[in-house]
C-alpha cells in the first residue's frame, strides 16, 4: 500500500497549546521569580523539541512517500525522490486518529518510526496501511 503524505501545520498546535498553558500555570504559580522563569524556559525548550519530532524526518528529511507491503517491507520515499528500504519491527501502533510505523532500514541497527495522522493522506489509504500493520 503507497501512502502519498501531505502535511499540514495542525500537528504543531498540540505541544504548542500543551506549553501555552503550562506557561499560563506557570504565571499564576506562586514561587520565586528565577524558579518560575527557568520552568517556562524548559517548557518552551521540550515543546520546541516535541513539535520537531511530531513531523515525520527520516535522516532530517521529511518523507514524502511511504510504501508497506503485507510482506513486512517498508520503502520510504525522501523529498530528493531516494527510496529507502526496511523492514516493519514489532511496536507499531494503530487506531483510527493516529498510525505509528516502527520499521528499520536496511544496513542501520537502530528501529525508526514515522508517525501518520488523519489528513496526511486520503482515508482509503490510512484504512489499508492500519489493516496491513494490525494484521502483520
Amino acid at each position: 500500500m503507497i501512502c502519498r503524505f501531505q502535511y499540514s501545520g495542525v500537528v504543531l498546535a498540540l505541544p504548542a497549546g500543551l506549553a501555552v498553558a503550562t506557561l499560563i500555570v506557570l504565571g499564576f504559580s506562586p514561587g520565586p521569580l528565577p524558579a518560575r522563569v527557568l520552568a517556562g524556559t524548559a517548557v518552551t525548550c521540550l515543546a520546541l523539541a516535541a513539535a520537531r519530532r511530531l513531523t515525520p524526518r527520516w535522516g532530517g528529511v521529511a518523507p514524502r512517500t511511504l510504501a508497506v507491503r503485507t510482506s513486512g517491507e517498508v520503502s520510504l520515499q525522501d523529498r530528493e525522490g531516494e527510496w529507502r528500504r526496511g523492514e516493519l519491527r514489532d511496536g507499531s501502533f494503530v487506531a483510527p486518529w493516529l498510525t505509528i510505523v516502527r520499521w528499520r532500514p536496511e544496513g542501520r541497527r537502530v528501529d525508526r518510526t514515522i508517525l501518520v495522522l488523519p489528513g496526511m493522506s486520503d482515508a482509503e489509504t490510512l484504512r489499508r496501511i492500519r489493516v496491513i500493520l494490525r494484521w502483520r
